[in-house]
């Protein structure tokens, strides 16, 4: 099966070699001994281990050994282990290092070039609002390699007179191309309002570059100026496919505006038809974000009969968003049409518990019982993961005690994971009872852990 949700790598890290959900649980608890090693690397181990740990931690957004690698980071002298630690607490935007890469900024003569760019660059992913005092500084040295991360900051934490130079960047000749289109982010991110006008411009320039039009309809989504729908209108009609995606996602915010946002409806519902996969990806997202209700027979037909396997998923994921009687029943269709492609079943199925779980239930329940007296259980095991994932879904606590009934003790731990995300006070007597007489140890823990949380 190919769908792994990434909130059921609990249970998977926990017994790695598992190809299949095992009947049998291993000997040791592995999600205990995996932390105990990973926590030796970060004390003892050489540069290329450290670096395969944070790539492992950047994958899983793990942030539980922040403190520690920050102890490693202060204490060693290799510029390159150095940058790896701060790379990836810019790409967990974790905020606890922001005085060391302070530190590194004010001394940047003296230290290693790659460390200076990866200071800035964290700074500007967590929106040092202290780093901004560093900005004249760097803007006079000119220096190349690390202006664009100085225009991210000025994005990310700055305010009107951070704009100012923004906008002076993006209309000089002097600015290279790669630090315009960042500046174009930038605007976007201040949210300038000043430089609507000129983006708009651009999204309709043909004769400019493909990436620096894309950038600017991110940006006046961000801006959200009325005047901007015009342009990104025409820009849904580009000869360039790529341009094409960006604008119809950019209407996306403009749609919601009531009978001003008329315009901007019509262009989405419309690239529906694009022949373009990405862009009818595109006019999916920007209908559940622009509510665009005369989207909705548009995306029943795609989420049935789109040629493109990522569109219909795509147009079921807006369904189950934007909601309704019509999309529901269309999601229950989809999921017991058994000539339908099982990833997209086992989408709907996930999609049906954490949007309509109460008239979807009857539905979900029966399904769930079907496929966990098969022989061959993928489909029930892939159905078991949507009910662990289902965080903030309290109403399909039916499911997660099929899942508790189950022989096989992973499955048991799913129902496990969804009590403990959800709180689930009405499975505190399951709980409370594998706690204590589930024939595997692991069972027994995760239980006792699940009480505890469910409890405080």
């Amino acid at each position: 099966m190919s769908v792994l949700a990434p909130a059921i790598a609990l249970v998977l890290l926990m017994h790695p070699a598992l190809g299949a959900w095992a009947q049998t649980p291993p000997p040791i608890d592995q999600a205990a001994q995996t932390e105990a090693k990973r926590r030796d690397t970060i004390r003892y181990g050489i540069d290329a281990e450290i670096g395969d740990l944070l790539r492992e931690l950047t994958t899983e957004k793990e942030g539980r050994y922040d403190e520690d690698l920050l102890a490693l980071f202060t204490s060693s002298r290799s510029p390159k282990l150095r940058v790896s630690i701060l790379d990836f607490f810019a790409s967990i935007e974790w905020k606890g290092a922001e005085k060391p890469a302070l530190a590194i900024m004010d001394d940047r003569d003296n230290q290693d070039a790659d460390l200076v760019g990866s200071a800035l660059s964290y700074l500007a992913a967590t929106r040092s609002k202290e780093a901004l005092r560093l900005s004249d500084s760097l803007i006079k040295e000119d220096n190349k390699k690390i202006l664009p991360a100085l225009v991210r900051l000025m994005g990310r934490a700055g305010g009107k007179n951070e704009e100012d130079l923004l906008l002076a960047w993006f209309d000089g000749d002097s600015a290279t191309p790669a630090l315009k289109e960042e500046a174009i982010k930038a605007l976007g991110e201040i949210g300038s309002v000043k430089a609507a006008a000129r983006l708009g411009k651009l999204v309709q320039d043909a004769e400019a570059g493909k990436a620096a039009r894309m950038f600017a309809c991110a940006a006046l989504a961000k801006i959200k100026d009325s005047s901007s729908v015009a342009p990104l209108v025409k820009a849904a009609n580009d000869a360039d496919p790529n341009v094409r995606t960006a604008a119809i996602e950019a209407l996306g915010p403009f749609a919601s505006e009531g009978a001003s946002g008329e315009d901007a409806r019509t262009a989405i519902a419309e690239a529906l038809r694009d022949s373009y996969a990405k862009a009818r990806i595109a006019a999916c997202k920007a209908a559940v974000t622009g509510k665009v209700v005369q989207a909705l027979p548009f995306l029943r037909y795609k989420g049935r009969s789109d040629p493109e396997k990522a569109v219909k998923s795509e147009a079921c994921r807006s369904l189950a968003a934007m909601g309704g009687a019509d999309s529901f029943s269309f999601l229950r269709e989809r999921l017991e049409d058994k000539g339908e492609d099982a990833d997209l079943r086992i989408l709907c199925f996930g999609l049906l518990a954490r949007y309509d779980p109460v008239l979807s239930m009857p539905t979900l329940e029966a399904r769930l019982k079907a496929e966990a007296v098969e022989k061959e259980r993928s489909f029930y095991t892939a159905l078991a993961r949507e009910v662990a994932n289902a965080d903030k879904a309290p109403g399909i606590g039916n499911l997660a005690r099929i899942l508790l009934a189950d022989k096989e003790y992973l499955i048991r731990i799913a129902g496990i994971e969804w009590a403990r995300k959800n709180k689930a006070l009405d499975l505190k007597a399951d709980l409370e009872r594998f706690a204590k007489d589930d024939p595997s140890d692991m069972i027994k823990k995760r239980a006792a852990e699940a009480l505890k949380q469910i409890i405080n």
